[in-house]
């Protein structure tokens, strides 16, 4: 009997991890379907066609998909997308483009979490769930977003926002083969490399400032802070460093 419960734990992973498996692959290199007539919206309000069909045309396309079901906020996670896609910019010089397809309760709703997040991207109202319907996604959300090439062919699955390996994968694949790191190489000086806050109070927050200089050839741009303590959350500005310029 003790056997067995100590053997539950690890069956429930080995299935998840198969299944894990067959989604991928069943995914890799099938076409995404894409309906007609999907209303397109911008900073809270229905934009132009030109302007949503432009994420089209590129030569990677990151599409996500989410469905109405659960809290809107949390699972669009709005705010981590919006740091993507200004690393994205950064790293890849506009070659990706982002189809953000939404199944909302509440078009008014979804507005004003674009204009509550500064969310100034194009995204897709699928108030009928049309591209589901056309494409039947996996029901794990966490596979309900692809990779795909200008031919809509899938290059890889899963959630780039949630899942940092996957992101790695996806740099991977735009950047051709090349290892993320090496995309892009410069190098900086700094006039600090840490700074002590102290004690600090849950719900606050508490700048620090750093001089960071382009010392290298090429633009850089800084995609990830650590801290000695995971309770805390970092902001910081995503925008390129130009050559021989410091930011603070």
């Amino acid at each position: 009997m003790m056997f067995i419960v100590f053997c539950l734990p690890s069956c429930k992973q080995n299935k998840r991890r198969n299944d894990a498996v067959k989604i991928v692959s069943e995914w890799t290199g099938k076409e995404i379907k894409f309906p007609q007539n999907v209303s397109c919206y911008m900073s809270g309000k229905e934009t132009l066609p030109e302007l949503c069909n432009d994420c089209f045309q590129k030569e990677y396309k990151i599409l996500l998909y989410v469905d109405s079901t659960g809290c809107s906020s949390c699972r669009l996670q709005l705010f981590e997308w919006k740091k993507l896609i200004e690393e994205t910019d950064s790293l890849f010089n506009g070659r990706v483009g982002f189809l953000l397809f939404f199944q909302p309760k509440s078009v008014k709703e979804m507005n004003i979490l674009l204009i509550q997040y500064r969310f100034n991207y194009p995204i897709y109202m699928d108030s009928n769930d049309a591209i589901n319907r056309l494409n039947n996604f996996p029901k794990e959300s966490q596979y309900q977003c692809f990779l795909i090439n200008s031919d809509n062919k899938v290059l890889a699955i899963g959630n780039p926002v949630s899942n940092v390996k996957i992101w790695d994968l996806y740099k991977y694949q735009i950047g051709e083969g090349q290892k993320s790191d090496t995309i892009i190489n410069t190098s900086v000086k700094v006039d600090k490399i840490e700074h002590d806050f102290g004690t600090i109070h849950r719900g606050s927050t508490y700048p620090a400032n750093f001089s960071i200089t382009n010392t290298g050839n090429k633009l850089l741009v800084i995609t990830k802070i650590s801290t000695t303590c995971g309770c805390t959350k970092v902001t910081w500005h995503k925008q390129p460093i130009k050559l021989n310029t410091t930011s603070t």
